[in-house]
């Protein structure tokens, strides 16, 4: 459709303007349309993440740390069981050489960007002997921890014979130094903490196939609305009460010599008059009034955009934000129990494999033991005094019960 427009310029002649698009956009004509529940969509893109925004956020945003580092503290807050180990003397070997500190950081790096690494160092290692196996006569002496924004990943490192016992994973890692520096490392040095799973539909991506997806990003739909949410809260809080002066004659007072200052004391006395009697003073035609915003709506909100992050983390408001439930017959038990089930399967499927194979690493070559070493995790969540006196009591009650009764 076309629209002719007309207007009048200077000398009165008419001027004629086609533009069918103008019309169509004034009329909802054509493809002009505006509906955004039928014509919003998810923009497919890359699904490579910004490691430096990510890690900006991890330093300035608590939610975001909170939500990486506490579950892996967490998973690893109680001592790990390894399997004979007798003496626990290789559980205070790999705390010592940073075993576990190692894991931490691994699995909050593994929560914030997706994936981390974790590379072995054995004895007599150089700079450049990282690109070749260790023998197995060397032993562990220490680990480190590398982020996926230092590694240079490409379809040419992943190992594609399939007889090789590195087949479908990356064979040399390319690892970028502090100093700018290319570090080559074996791939039977290095350790995977994988994100969260990425379908397999999108793993065309290197980063994706070889690490996964990054926690935070799939969040940052609700925690990037927080700060902006919480700001405009504090900036309503400040400006609630704001004082409205009307003046009769304000712009001939101002007009005479020395008005401003004459209009400062005038409402300075209003002021003062305020603080001390709880009164106004004014001319019969001057105006005062207070205003002030709604808040009414506005708790009610903020716990909907809590919620919203919530969903989004999996973890439970109150464990999140630090929200405490109230109430006379009120706990926190339902949350707590659901944070320890989605810590323990996190650490299953995060933290399990990877430290099972360094384990094993680490008890062949510095313990002497072969075959593959399992370990059982601690327990999420530890009792109190008082609740193992409790259970103690139910159990000799127990045991008394099943002796008067001739079972036992």
């Amino acid at each position: 459709m076309t629209a002719k427009i007309i207007n009048k310029n200077l000398m009165g002649r008419d001027i004629f303007f086609s533009d069918g698009a103008y019309q169509n956009l004034v009329t909802g004509l054509g493809n002009a349309a505006m509906d955004k529940d039928e014509h919003t969509r998810i923009q497919f893109a890359s699904i490579r993440s910004n490691y430096e925004s990510l890690a900006m956020q991890y330093i300035r945003d608590g939610v975001v740390k909170r939500l990486c580092k506490e579950p892996a503290d967490k998973a690893l807050k109680s001592p790990i069981v390894i399997n004979g180990d007798d003496g626990d003397k290789g559980l205070k070997e790999l705390t010592r050489l940073g075993f576990f500190t190692a894991v931490r950081k691994a699995g909050s790096w593994a929560r914030l960007f997706g994936g981390a690494i974790i590379v072995t160092l054995y004895e007599g290692d150089g700079t450049e002997d990282l690109s070749k196996p260790a023998t197995p006569k060397n032993k562990v002496i220490g680990y480190r921890v590398y982020s996926p924004s230092r590694i240079m990943l490409t379809e040419d490192c992943l190992d594609a014979n399939p007889n090789s016992e590195l087949f479908g994973k990356v064979a040399m890692w390319q690892i970028q130094l502090r100093s700018g520096n290319m570090l080559n490392v074996h791939g039977s040095r290095v350790n995977v903490f994988k994100g969260v799973e990425v379908p397999d539909t999108l793993d065309n991506e290197i980063e994706a196939y070889v690490f996964g997806a990054s926690l935070v990003d799939m969040a940052n739909a609700g925690i990037t609305k927080l700060p902006g949410a919480f700001g405009a809260i504090s900036n309503m809080l400040q400006e609630n009460g704001l004082s409205v002066f009307g003046l009769n004659g304000l712009s001939g007072m101002l007009a005479m010599k020395d008005g401003v200052q004459k209009v400062r004391e005038r409402m300075s006395l209003v002021k003062i008059g305020m603080s001390t009697m709880r009164a106004v003073f004014q001319d019969k035609d001057d105006t005062f009034e207070m205003k002030s915003h709604s808040m009414g709506d506005v708790p009610e909100s903020i716990k909907m955009l809590m919620a919203y992050c919530s969903a989004l983390t999996g973890i439970p408001v109150s464990i999140l934000f630090g929200n405490m439930v109230s109430g006379l017959s009120s706990t926190n038990d339902g949350d707590i129990r659901q944070y320890n089930d989605l810590v323990e399967q996190w650490r299953q499927d995060c933290l399990y494999e990877p430290m099972v194979n360094m384990i094993t690493d680490f008890f062949r070559r510095n313990m002497g033991k072969t075959g593959i070493i399992d370990f059982q995790f601690g327990e999420v969540s530890q009792s109190t005094t008082l609740e193992k006196a409790d259970l103690r009591d139910k159990n000799g009650n127990f045991c008394k019960n099943m002796f008067d009764m001739g079972v036992m």
